[in-house]
């Protein structure tokens, strides 16, 4: 997490683990659910986080009908509501609107690595919350056998 022009008390905030389900709901089009929790607050020197960070998100993704690919490109937009910061007296769960971009590249049928920028917009009422940035990394599992297209070097 990246927070910027903050009163949260911190710049940097890392989470573990963000739980994703995604469905295909049409060709380009899929529907995302996932869940942030912030299991660890403290590790090593490493991550020192001044408040946990929650967050329920909900997105329509947009893969440009590249859904068969081994690369699959990714636009989406959607809503979070973000568990109030610790670090802010008498603060509230916040509701953003996001907006996101990212990409999964297939290894196996069932395989692949995922990465995904997303900007959080707070309403600008909010105490408890400020416009940030999330940055997320992962494993991805495809419940159904993916057709992997043949690479070049596979021929």
């Amino acid at each position: 997490m990246v927070f910027q022009n903050n009163s949260l008390g911190e710049s940097y905030n890392s989470q573990l683990p963000k739980i994703n389900l995604s469905r295909y709901l049409f060709p380009g089009f899929s529907i995302d659910g996932s869940v942030t929790l912030s299991a660890l607050s403290e590790v090593g020197g490493l991550v020192n986080n001044q408040f946990n960070y929650n967050s329920l998100d909900g997105y329509v993704r947009y893969d440009f009908n590249l859904s068969d690919n081994n690369l699959v490109p990714y636009l989406a937009v959607g809503a979070s509501l973000i568990g109030a910061p610790s670090t802010i007296e008498n603060a509230s769960t916040t509701s953003t609107i996001n907006i996101a971009f990212g990409g999964t590249f297939w290894i196996t049928h069932h395989w692949g690595l995922n990465g995904q920028y997303t900007y959080k917009v707070s309403p600008e009422l909010s105490t408890s919350m400020v416009n940030h940035t999330q940055l997320t990394a992962g494993l991805v599992y495809s419940f159904r056998p993916r057709i992997l297209v043949r690479r070049l070097w596979d021929r």
